[in-house]
């Protein structure tokens, strides 16, 4: 089973596609290191009088309430703003202050939407394109079973998702010490919810909890994606099927808000892939916490990967 996993780990990386997705993901953790540079020096708090600053923003949003005319939704922005406002003086953290752990925390998850879009582009065609080229004749006349092939080309998927986290990860580490003030990583991080209201973490819980929830999401994605591959011959409908799953979950907020009362809707896969939304808060709708995500999640999972195991032990490749 081990010489399968090295071998496909060999092949995935004597191609050209595997490289210039590492190669991309550090271009694009630097094109948003410099852009956050050029726009957190311009917005940056002075880090002597930042309390006296957000006191000032804080009394004109009251000010605010006091007109006559104001819209409603005005008036629930300038609420909230106090509420962020005061939270961040209660707890003397400058809301906009720049360093190496702000950084990260403020970029990390919006460069690892790529890591996931490569992993499942290398999901979806690590079995398809086997059949598109023929292949997939020559690997099962060898003396293992079906199921090892598979596994061993799930792990090497899974193990290459990891290289692309761990490659976002050190780049965006390294470009937040270079560009901004170094500081320490138990440094205190307000982290805002959707309704305004501050979460109080270290930067280490913080951005590691973001990380580590991110990957389960995504290894969710690889698995979606990798059934596609196996159970599609054509290669260019797995990866456009599979592109077309990532990019939906993109409305999974929208339709929780629309959906979110119903008794079905918290059992379908959609509203827990978005798993980053627990580090600010407690639940997803009413009812739903994280363990029971992870339990939905899971027993897609097993379903997926068990249905595509059994599909491929069956299926006709002879042709």
């Amino acid at each position: 089973m081990g010489s399968l996993f090295i071998n496909e780990w060999i092949k995935l990386w004597t191609k050209k596609m595997p490289w210039i997705f590492l190669i991309l993901i550090v271009v694009f953790m630097g094109i948003v290191s410099f852009m956050y540079h050029s726009f957190e020096a311009d917005t940056a708090l002075d880090s002597e009088n930042w309390r006296v600053q957000l006191e000032s923003e804080i009394e004109q949003d009251r000010e605010l309430l006091q007109e006559e005319g104001v819209s409603d939704w005005e008036r629930d922005f300038a609420q909230q703003d106090i509420e962020r406002n005061e939270a961040f003086l209660a707890a003397d953290i400058n809301p906009r202050q720049v360093n190496n752990v702000t950084f990260m925390n403020d970029t990390i998850l919006g460069v690892a939407s790529f890591v996931t879009l490569f992993s499942v582009i290398v999901a979806s065609t690590i079995v398809s394109s086997e059949f598109t080229t023929g292949t997939i004749k020559q690997l099962v006349i060898r003396p293992y079973e079906r199921w090892q092939f598979l596994l061993s080309k799930f792990l090497t998927v899974v193990a290459f998702a990891f290289v692309l986290v761990g490659t976002l990860f050190v780049s965006n580490y390294l470009l937040g010490m270079i560009l901004f003030d170094t500081v320490s990583w138990s440094t205190p991080i307000m982290e805002q919810t959707f309704n305004g209201v501050g979460a109080q973490e270290s930067a280490t819980i913080l951005i590691f909890s973001k990380l580590g929830l991110y990957s389960l999401n995504m290894l969710v994605f690889v698995v979606i994606s990798f059934a596609l591959s196996t159970l599609f011959k054509s290669q260019a409908l797995a990866v456009g099927v599979g592109i077309f799953a990532l990019f939906f979950t993109s409305m999974s907020q929208a339709l929780t808000m629309v959906l979110g009362d119903t008794v079905w809707y918290k059992f379908i896969i959609l509203p827990h892939l978005s798993l980053t939304q627990y580090v600010s808060q407690d639940t997803l709708m009413d009812g739903v916490t994280l363990p029971f995500s992870l339990a939905i999640l899971a027993f897609y999972v097993i379903i997926m990967l068990g249905l595509t195991t059994f599909i491929f032990q069956k299926k006709d490749i002879a042709y």
